[in-house]
């Protein structure tokens, strides 16, 4: 069996990904793993079958699928070659195992073969469909500890790229290279970046991050390539409740009717999802978005409420409206008209959509 490991959206909605299982499956069977969360949504843009979502970083995913299957091949589409071949390099050095793998790099199209012992037959499929192949390259430590603290480095970034930590800003890159540092589960600097404080804060209130393992990335924006929504209609029960955290929205949102948003970016990007289910958000802003997903979708019913300062008020509906729970058991109608009764004093402007 050959493992299939794709990452993002753009190998979807360019077409590569279909392209790539169909010439897989004339070879052996096929198992297809996807890491990242916005290339869920592009599979269900594209209606593409039989994708599993294990909901863990590239690296990990590559360890496992390899005990799985024979051969494994990474499907990536970089911001350019270069970023491609560093992503594949990083992912193969975090797997932490000498793993039979070949990477399709569709922003070339090139392949790099990263460990012998992959079914030769993948390879000359590659031939077949005329992609050439390159070799691959080394790379610094992506991880390392000094003095008592872990630093990680990013490589793949291009200026004014938005640096996400578990899917939270927290900065924009000056440059191509990123190094940030943690100590005792909190960022203590952030080198090559304009640094968003306010990002690192929401980190810290979740509790930290465990530097070596996070999901980091830099973009210039959630999906670089042209889409369609796919519109699938969901029939839930219930309100959950997301904060600052979109990129755990698909393991929030099962069988759920409504969706509490807090932060500006957040609510863009999780309404946008939610729109394909025809699921209605009660967003909470306080106007500083980053623009990260641009010319999102919401599903009418929706409403955005501006406050002073939606940390805050956040945590205040957190407390009274859910009790502290991630879910709750009450209709989207009545989830609203109680936070619309205890906004009243922060309330700067509410948008119906």
């Amino acid at each position: 069996m050959i493992g299939l490991l794709f990452h993002g959206p753009e190998v979807f909605d360019s077409g590569w990904a279909c392209r790539i299982i169909e010439a897989m499956k004339t070879i052996d069977a096929v198992k297809c793993v996807l890491a990242g969360t916005m290339g869920r949504t592009a599979v269900i843009d594209n209606g593409v079958e039989g994708i599993k979502f294990w909901g863990k970083m590239p690296g990990a995913c590559l360890s496992k699928l390899a005990s799985e299957v024979n051969s494994v091949v990474m499907v990536n589409f970089g911001k350019s070659e270069q970023a491609g071949l560093t992503f594949g390099a990083m992912v193969v050095e975090r797997a932490g195992k000498d793993i039979p793998v070949v990477q399709l790099e569709c922003s070339g199209p090139f392949f790099v073969v990263w460990a012998e012992g992959c079914n030769p037959r993948i390879i000359d499929v590659f031939h077949e469909m005329g992609v050439p192949q390159r070799e691959k390259i080394k790379i610094k430590p992506s991880v390392w500890e000094e003095h008592g603290r872990v630093y990680r480095r990013i490589t793949t970034a291009d200026p004014g790229d938005f640096i996400l930590v578990n899917g939270i800003m927290v900065g924009r890159a000056t440059g191509t290279e990123v190094v940030i540092s943690c100590e005792d589960g909190h960022i203590v600097e952030i080198l090559g970046a304009e640094v968003k404080e306010h990002g690192i804060e929401k980190l810290d209130r979740f509790g930290g991050i465990a530097l070596r393992t996070v999901k980091l990335g830099t973009t210039s924006k959630i999906r670089r390539t042209k889409h369609t929504p796919r519109i699938l209609k969901s029939n839930g029960h219930g309100v959950a409740f997301v904060d600052h955290a979109g990129m755990y929205v698909y393991d929030l949102i099962q069988g759920v009717a409504g969706v509490v948003t807090v932060g500006d970016d957040t609510t863009a990007v999780v309404g946008d999802i939610l729109y394909r289910f025809q699921i209605p958000v009660i967003g909470i802003v306080d106007g500083d978005r980053d623009m990260i997903l641009r010319n999102g979708h919401f599903t009418p019913g929706s409403v955005i409420l501006t406050v002073k300062e939606d940390d805050r008020f956040g945590l205040k509906a957190y407390k009274v409206v859910f009790q502290n729970r991630q879910k709750i058991e009450e209709s989207f109608e009545e989830v609203q008209r109680r936070i619309l009764e205890i906004v009243r004093k922060d309330l700067l402007a509410r948008q119906d959509l």
